[in-house]
């Protein structure tokens, strides 16, 4: 073999070896619901929890136990369903009335949100909802339930794009008597590994000053 030739190969190697990629460890980012916009009554908030209900500033809903925690009315169906970036009906045609809180970012694909739930009602079990809503311009609205008690939910990203993601509880069956309470907390998104090539170049280099002190003879 020609000292070219050998000179030649050894640098496809170099370039095949620094091309070598590996998955860079992701790590979950809180999200701050204190900037996510509120309708209806939404209290008790800080950059990690949050206090949803469709209770009346009065009490009146609940026979005198006042659980609303902000002093502000729930909403009508339509526009509580427009400030979540929904279309009219999109969350029952029985809901009578409701709150939530929104947030409108860009996720890229292979992002995961989530965030822990405790949904308690002082309603007929079964009458109100909690729920989580996803929706950008381009695909249908994704509208998921959230049980009763301690939950986490979690939903990944499939395509790259600004969406509105919403979190409420709404009055259901038309009925206004009796008020639910969604707290949120510890709000994240874990975004999808990053390539990192370093270490593909690090070895790559390593191995080529190895082959220089080898192979010398061929200078």
């Amino acid at each position: 073999m020609s000292a070219k030739t050998f000179w030649k190969t050894v640098a496809l190697g170099l370039f095949s070896l620094s091309s070598i990629t590996i998955a860079k460890p992701s790590f979950a980012a809180g999200i701050d619901l204190g900037s996510f916009n509120k309708t209806g009554d939404v209290g008790n908030v800080t950059p990690t929890q949050a206090t949803i209900t469709n209770a009346y500033p009065d009490g009146s809903d609940d026979g005198g136990t006042n659980y609303n925690v902000s002093g502000n009315q729930p909403v009508g169906p339509l526009r509580l369903e427009s400030s979540l970036g929904l279309s009219a009906g999109a969350l029952g045609l029985d809901v009578a009335e409701g709150s939530a809180i929104s947030i409108l970012r860009n996720f890229q694909a292979g992002d995961v949100f989530s965030f822990n739930s405790n949904f308690q009602t002082f309603d007929t079990p079964g009458f109100d909802r909690a729920f989580v809503s996803i929706v950008n311009s381009t695909t249908n609205a994704v509208i998921t339930p959230l049980t009763l008690g301690n939950s986490t939910f979690n939903y990944t990203f499939s395509a790259t794009g600004n969406y509105t993601v919403g979190i409420g509880v709404v009055d259901g069956r038309n009925d206004v008597t009796g008020s639910s309470r969604l707290t949120v907390s510890n709000a994240n998104v874990a975004p999808v590994p990053e390539p990192l090539t370093i270490l593909g170049s690090l070895t790559a280099l390593g191995l080529g000053a190895n082959m220089r002190r080898r192979f010398g003879k061929f200078r």
